[in-house]
């Protein structure tokens, strides 16, 4: 899943900010894992600087799937002027 997520960070990196954890660190991914009510790994979770969720999944997906919500992602803060 790596390589698709660099590449997608490599795509849209100068539009969002993409931030990898470690759901098993006993530390900032754990908390982030657990405060975001993540039932599996990995996930995946798209949002606003606000803190407004805009997407969510798990598990192994493709790559067009990911790059498909994070477009949606991007058009619906576009519409909707969301920070």
């Amino acid at each position: 899943m790596m390589s698709i997520v660099n590449g997608l960070e490599t795509a849209f990196g100068n539009e969002i900010v993409f931030v990898y954890l470690n759901a098993a660190d006993n530390a900032e991914g754990q908390q982030a894992f657990e405060s975001l009510s993540l039932p599996g790994h990995p996930g995946y979770v798209i949002l606003t600087q606000a803190g407004d969720e805009l997407y969510r999944s798990f598990g192994i997906m493709r790559e067009d799937s990911l790059q498909s919500a994070i477009e949606n992602s991007l058009s619906d803060l576009t519409s909707t002027n969301l920070p």
